[in-house]
């Protein structure tokens, strides 16, 4: 959902609200390895310069997001992964959100149903 902070994408859902949301955001530092793939693609796409990819980077680590190593979650995300049968790059997520007693903010209706099946409450945007 970082991805759509700084991509001029519609906002389906709610994304800009976590930045308003007067809670700690937390995240896995694959995220910001993620979100800037996801800005390279729109670049080879001709849908954003390489100018702004770089200023969309800076922009989210200005954010102040508190970054967890993913080495730290991967024993967790594997056992997550293989208990869901979802791929362990997503399950990284999940496995911070459950070991924080964090709710998971993510657009992937897939992992959502994933947390819910394990206990992890969902982010929603309110209005």
């Amino acid at each position: 959902m970082a991805f759509l902070w700084f991509a001029n994408e519609p906002d389906r859902w709610g994304a800009q609200r976590l930045l308003e949301a007067d809670a700690a955001l937390l995240a896995p530092d694959l995220m910001v390895v993620e979100a800037t793939n996801a800005w390279w693609k729109k670049h080879r796409r001709h849908e954003m310069d390489m100018v702004d990819v770089e200023q969309a980077v800076t922009n989210l680590l200005a954010v102040g997001i508190i970054l967890t190593s993913s080495a730290e979650l991967a024993r967790p995300a594997a056992r997550l992964a293989s208990e869901l049968g979802h791929p362990v790059y997503d399950c990284v997520y999940l496995a911070l959100a459950a070991t924080r007693s964090a709710s998971l903010a993510t657009a992937d209706e897939r992992l959502r149903r994933g947390a819910e099946r394990v206990g992890v409450q969902i982010w929603r945007a309110t209005a």
